[in-house]
C-alpha cells in the first residue's frame, strides 16, 4: 500500500506541474497550446483558469478513486502516461526555450 501511496502523491504533483505549466503556456500562447482539444474549447468558454482547475482536480479524484478501490497498476500506468505525454513534453519545450 505504501508504493501505492507514493504513485498516487507522484500523480497528483504531475497534475500540479501540468496545470501551471500548462496555464502559464496558454497565458502566453494562447488556448492552442493545449493539445487537447475538448480543454481547448472549455478554455475559449470559461478562461484557463477554471478550466484547468477543474480537468486536474477531475483527473486527481479520479486517481485517488483508482487508488482507494486497489487499482495500483492502472494509477502506475496514467501516471506514467502523464509523464510521456503531459509534463515531459512541456520540459522539453522549455527546455529548448532556455537554451
Amino acid at each position: 500500500m505504501g508504493s501505492s501511496r507514493f504513485v498516487l502523491t507522484i500523480f497528483v504533483i504531475l497534475q500540479v506541474a501540468d496545470g501551471f505549466i500548462t496555464f502559464g503556456a496558454v497565458q502566453v500562447f494562447g488556448p492552442g497550446a493545449e493539445g487537447n482539444p475538448v480543454l481547448q474549447m472549455w478554455m475559449r468558454l470559461l478562461g484557463p483558469g477554471v478550466t484547468l482547475l477543474t480537468a486536474k482536480t477531475m483527473a486527481c479524484a479520479c486517481a485517488g478513486l483508482l487508488y482507494c478501490t486497489g487499482r495500483e497498476r492502472t494509477l502506475a500506468a496514467l501516471t506514467m502516461l502523464v509523464v510521456s505525454f503531459a509534463v515531459g513534453p512541456w520540459l522539453a519545450v522549455l527546455r529548448d526555450l532556455s537554451a
